[in-house]
């Protein structure tokens, strides 16, 4: 065949034209994520480029994360097919190419010797067309990193489809049949296309991929390498298509192509891999709870703390395992579990903590009485009101009362940052509040009293005073997404009362918590037919009470949270032609990979008053684009664009 490049390369993205923007990176152009283009009252106007045929169900189950690097130790098809990533530099199984790893000479590690993206499963094949154009098919089970780099945290793996065309028939739709389903590709004057559906990047979800239309896992028919579903340098025949579509071929704009072969690349799973949940410390002993297929698995000991120890499981299919260990002297900071099944053997660190839970929290009408039971027998406190007492005879249980007049919602009870609960306030009794009485004329004021009990005199037995406090944002807040306050650093606060000052109305999750999460609000949706009216940013307050129910002065935080948006100025309209706006919008501080996703409406307003042409997606690196053919035949000179994140950009329109 003759190619561009060689067969590993047609699984990455082809080379750009000379046109084409310069690529950053090759993986900058592989993040930009499909645009749907919902475009309307433009008749035959609408885009052509979409999945016409879905294949859900192809994967079934994720394993457990492998700490070693982040990742699920692997991913099972709908045949119970399982493969992990291939992570050998010096394999050529594993379809690394030169660059992908920083250092080929040495083992891969995470992350100083990690690369950026790896594959349970990455398939391709190509095209030829007539005149020296080409097609090429990308269909991937990918993991790779929110902001590209190697960064623990930044783990995602996602479903990809994509269809790249260069050098097709020009402004036609072509349609692709694959393995997985089928696409329609809109090409431009100069005969190029694309479609890119990357389902669902999120950073540390790995379920998501299971909602995509990859899967059952693509093999050689016959003949693959012991252990591979194929060799991604050798071109070959395939099997594992649930529609019966083991090939890729092209229909539409005069074409009628097809090709059975592909490169496969991917490594089969004998392991099971093992995941440690959790290890608590209690009196004594070490309680550590895992999750794994396998059954030899063993928590490793530690010289002169704790002694290897194998886990117990329940009978059947149970993926659950549980040991409970002794240690002597000072408690481990962490314990490792391993699957000796697994060749190499598969190992998951997880810190120790201890536990304390909450079990009653009641008030009488005089005092709060709070009850908790503390795993490591550490003394629990009372959020605002403070520790609680040992009770004879039960051991690591404790339990305290706290006069007040006016009890909070909930409490939280904690022994360190890592163990907290919060439970609500029973009232279990207590007199009627005293019905109101006649106001009283002011006094004049007597001045200070050096016997007064006031919050700046806490030793004459009055609470100290609340000042409520609340934390700087990192940045701007993403609409749409849920994002954590925190005033729990607020002095001497017992309760908490959260309100809105202005602004577009924000959920709250909790009025009351110390640490809520809000969302603020999408400033404009898919279905809007008319811009939106600029909304400010929404500010929010805090109160705070201190144990004797005194509210102290409110605090205020402004939530910055309009993304940033531009036309770009290569932007054109040939009119009865093509109509093509591009542009970017970025939450600044905000994540990559946005779920919802942005999207933005482009509305004209070249005769003074805006006409909805349409919606575009923003794209995982912040762009986006809205094309449509052969578009309006009046002239579109300027434009409105809108992000469902809050920014606004006005935009001039060039032709040719």
């Amino acid at each position: 065949m003759n190619t561009w490049t060689g067969p590993r390369e047609l699984l990455r993205d082809p080379p750009p034209t000379p046109r084409a923007r310069p690529a950053r990176a090759r993986r900058a152009l592989t993040a930009s994520l499909a645009l749907a283009l919902g475009v309307s009252g433009l008749g035959s106007a609408t885009a052509a480029t979409e999945v016409t045929q879905r294949n859900p169900g192809g994967l079934v189950a994720v394993g457990p994360v492998n700490t070693e690097h982040g990742y699920p130790a692997w991913y099972e098809d709908s045949a119970q097919v399982r493969t992990e990533l291939c992570l050998d530099a010096g394999n050529p199984l594993c379809g690394f190419l030169p660059g992908d790893v920083p250092d080929p000479t040495q083992p891969i590690s995470f992350p100083g010797n990690f690369p950026s993206e790896a594959f349970y499963m990455l398939a391709g094949s190509e095209l030829e067309l007539p005149g020296g154009g080409r097609a090429v098919l990308v269909l991937a089970l990918e993991a790779a990193f929110a902001n590209e780099n190697p960064v623990p945290g930044d783990q995602v793996v996602f479903a990809r489809q994509r269809v790249t065309v260069r050098g097709a028939p020009p402004d036609t739709t072509l349609t692709f049949t694959h393995p997985y389903g089928t696409v329609t590709v809109d090409t431009d004057e100069e005969g190029e296309g694309k479609i890119v559906e990357d389902v669902s990047p999120a950073i540390g979800n790995f379920q998501t991929p299971l909602k995509g239309d990859i899967g059952p896992f693509l093999r050689w028919d016959s003949g693959a390498p012991e252990g591979y579903l194929g060799n991604p340098d050798v071109e070959h025949t395939i099997t594992g298509s649930p529609l019966g579509q083991n090939h890729f071929s092209v229909t539409g704009g005069g074409l009628d192509l097809r090709t059975d072969l592909f490169t496969v690349m991917g490594k089969i799973s004998t392991n099971t891999g093992v995941q440690a949940d959790r290890a608590v410390l209690g009196d004594g002993y070490v309680d550590v709870f895992a999750t794994s297929r396998g059954d030899q698995l063993q928590v490793e000991g530690q010289d002169g703390v704790l002694a290897t120890t194998p886990m117990e499981k329940e009978e059947g299919d149970s993926e659950r395992a549980y040991a409970r260990i002794a240690y002597t002297g000072t408690a481990p900071a962490s314990v490792t579990v391993t699957n000796l099944g697994d060749d190499p053997v598969s190992r998951s660190e997880v810190p120790v903590t201890d536990v304390s839970v909450a079990t009653a929290a009641t008030y009488d009408g005089t005092a709060l009485s709070v009850e908790a039971v503390s795993s490591s027998g550490a003394v629990p406190e009372v959020a605002g009101f403070g520790a609680l007492d040992p009770v004879p005879d039960r051991p690591n249980t404790y339990r305290g009362a706290f006069p007040t007049v006016a009890p909070p919602v909930e409490v939280t009870v904690a022994t360190s940052e890592t163990s907290r609960t919060t439970v609500p306030v029973l009232v279990t009794g207590g007199e009627a509040s005293p019905v109101g009485e006649a106001p009283v004329d002011p006094q004049p004021d007597p001045g200070p009293d050096p016997g007064d009990t006031t919050p700046d005199n806490p030793d004459a037995g009055e609470a100290p005073g609340a000042v409520a406090s609340i934390a700087a944002l990192p940045g701007s807040v993403v609409r749409g997404v849920p994002t954590e306050l925190d005033g729990s650093a607020s002095p001497n606060a017992v309760s908490y009362e959260w309100s809105q000052v202005s602004g577009p109305a924000v959920a709250f999750s909790s009025t009351t918590d110390a640490r809520p999460r809000v969302t603020v609000p999408l400033f404009t949706t898919v279905g809007a037919a008319s811009p939106s009216a600029p909304d400010a940013d929404p500010v929010l307050q805090l109160v705070v009470t201190n144990a004797a129910g005194v509210a102290g002065e409110p605090a205020r935080i402004t939530l910055p949270s309009d993304d940033e948006v531009t036309v770009a100025a290569a932007s054109r309209h040939r009119p009865g032609k093509e109509l093509r706006i591009s542009g970017t919008a970025v939450v600044p501080g905000a994540p990559t990979l946005l779920n919802p996703a942005t999207t933005v409406n482009v509305y004209d307003t070249t005769s003074g008053s805006a006409v909805k042409l349409g919606t575009a997606q923003v794209d995982s690196l912040g762009n986006w684009e809205f094309r449509v053919k052969p578009g309006p035949s009046r002239r579109v000179s300027t434009v409105l664009v809108q992000s469902s994140r809050g920014g606004q950009a006005e935009g001039v329109v060039g032709t040719g």
